[in-house]
């Protein structure tokens, strides 16, 4: 297949880098896992930065077990 003329490689444009929510908000480095919940029903994760020394709390949104317990109740 042949491309039209007018289409060249200055109208294809790459999609936008997702944000990754596990890059530091004061500083901007990449934070390790340090502690995984998910008891109360939320997946929340929390993270420390080795550069700043600060601890940040992910809320990943609702967890997996929650999501097939709460399916399995409405199937009754």
């Amino acid at each position: 297949m042949k491309w039209p003329a007018w289409l060249s490689v200055r109208f294809l444009r790459t999609p936008a880098a997702k944000k990754s929510l596990t890059l530091c908000p004061t500083c901007g480095q990449e934070m390790r896992l340090v502690d995984r919940s998910s008891m109360s029903g939320d997946d929340m994760r929390s993270y420390r930065c080795d550069r700043c020394q600060k601890e940040h709390i992910v809320d990943f949104g609702i967890a997996t077990w929650k999501a097939m317990s709460d399916a399995r109740e409405s199937d009754k």
